[in-house]
């Protein structure tokens, strides 16, 4: 970029809303900064280096004013801090990095924390998208219908004078006022419906709102705890590791959720922190934490910090949790398309009853007037096949079974996959009888628990020499 370009850009003023429009620029910019000032490239050199690759008028105008800043004279935090495009937890990192000597590393962290920051949210976005998608094609249907069928539909009803029923009647009746009024009514409905959502989903003052009504639906909600769980045990501990002092962290922890009731145990922790007390302290203190953040999570977190290893205990338990978001994503689209097949077969039904039954009441009407009546059909063609008696039985499930074997330290580890290596998720005793799915040389993958809400199983592997398999025996019966 050259100097003269630069100057004309600094004349205009400061944009406000910066981030608008350049989030993706924006972590591009994090990412090549830290891999070009880690391989020895001087930070101006690297803002042109990546100002060259910048495709909006915005990131090079914001890039100008950084580089101009820093040739000032000004320290590469402050700079950043003048353009806010980054939040107050970004610009703790990077200041850090200066003072440490570890502004590369803590360049990496802050990537590393947008890309995760990214990932939470399209999991959430995505786990959303197929019942929006699948609502809006639905409710754009019903509107074609509506407006362009009814009331076709209804003039040929009102020209066959049958008794219409209750159902067809009010079928006419909103298709004869939407052939009157459709070309005002639909566009409202339209702009009812988008601006409904806007406020519920988006505008800040409601936004709580529908988040609210997210966190009470069964599958959305276990997603949104893990989603939440995962963020707060990677955000934490990553700012923990890179020097962050705990209050700033839980600070910026409370300013990168977006739902109201996590926010609110956020800042109640960080109060509590604040004033000296420890996290197992804070836990008993803070109201309903067990609902937003599980038991074994606090005890996890109560035991890094008396050992000395909070960071590492909070970025494991982002780890675990950021696998359990990716199985609950997969596995929410499965149980949702059921509900919303339901929901348009309710609709689909209605209307075909609402188009059906007039025309067997004009068929009624015209077996009535016919002088002679058709003879009724023989007895043997009106009878039904017989049942077949074999078939007159539910088959039970086949349920395989296995037994925990005596191990000499009195339990058996449970891992998340079929080997050795994998992660440690849970312990059973000898003697315990559970539910497998499947086999991996040698490993049996079993059912450790279930939730009511979801039926979403919680399932880990356990080594095949140490259980026995238990054959379920049935009584045959003729």
């Amino acid at each position: 970029m050259s100097k003269k370009k630069q100057q004309n850009m600094t004349i205009k003023k400061p944009l406000l809303y910066t981030n608008f429009g350049v989030s993706k620029e924006k972590e591009y910019l994090v990412e090549n900064l830290s891999l070009l000032v880690g391989s020895g490239m001087g930070i101006l050199t690297a803002i042109d280096a990546i100002g060259q690759e910048m495709r909006t008028k915005k990131m090079k105008y914001i890039l100008a004013i950084l580089r101009e800043d820093i040739e000032a004279g000004s320290s590469i935090s402050r700079a950043l801090e003048k353009t806010k495009l980054f939040p107050d937890h970004i610009i703790s990192l990077v200041r850090i990095g200066e003072k440490t000597g570890k502004l590369t590393e803590n360049l990496q962290v802050i990537a590393a924390q947008e890309e995760k920051e990214r990932s939470f949210r399209s999991k959430i976005k995505s786990a959303m998208m197929y019942p929006v998608f699948v609502l809006l094609v639905t409710a754009i249907v019903g509107i074609g219908i509506a407006w362009f069928i009814l009331p076709r539909l209804a003039q040929v009803f009102s020209d066959l004078r049958v008794e219409l029923p209750l159902v067809t009647k009010a079928l006419i009746s909103l298709g004869n006022y939407l052939g009157e009024n459709g070309s005002w009514v639909m566009p409202l409905v339209l702009l009812a419906i988008a601006s409904l959502f806007y406020f519920l989903f988006f505008f800040k003052k409601t936004k709580f709102i529908g988040q609210s009504v997210l966190f009470r639906l069964p599958g959305i909600k276990n997603l949104i705890l893990q989603v939440e769980l995962a963020r707060f045990g990677f955000m934490l501990g990553t700012l923990l590791e890179a020097g962050l002092p705990v209050v700033p962290a839980l600070e910026s922890l409370y300013r990168a959720t977006v739902f109201p009731a996590y926010k609110k145990v956020y800042g109640h922790l960080r109060s509590l922190v604040e004033e000296g007390n420890s996290f197992q302290k804070c836990f008993v203190l803070t109201p309903k934490s067990s609902r937003y953040m599980p038991i074994p999570i606090q005890q996890l977190i109560v035991a890094g910090e008396k050992s000395g290893k909070l960071a590492e205990t909070l970025i494991k338990i982002g780890k675990r949790y950021e696998i359990k978001t990716e199985i609950t994503t997969k596995n929410l689209a499965t149980v949702l398309e059921p509900i919303l097949l339901v929901i348009v077969w309710l609709g689909v039904v209605a209307v075909a009853m609402a188009v059906i039954l007039p025309i067997y009441s004009l068929i009624g009407g015209l077996d009535t007037e016919t002088s002679t009546p058709p003879p009724p059909p023989p007895a043997a063609e009106t009878e039904l096949l017989p049942t077949d008696p074999k078939l007159e039985f539910e088959i039970e499930p086949v349920i395989y079974q296995l037994e925990i074997l005596p191990t000499g330290v009195g339990f058996l580890n449970v891992r998340s996959g079929p080997a050795t290596s994998y992660e440690i998720v849970g312990q059973v005793k000898p003697k315990e009888i559970y539910q497998y799915l499947a086999i991996n040389d040698s490993w049996y993958q079993i059912v450790l628990n279930q939730d009511k809400e979801t039926l979403q199983l919680d399932t880990g592997w356990v080594v095949g020499s140490y259980v026995k398999l238990i054959e379920e025996e049935k009584d045959e019966t003729e």
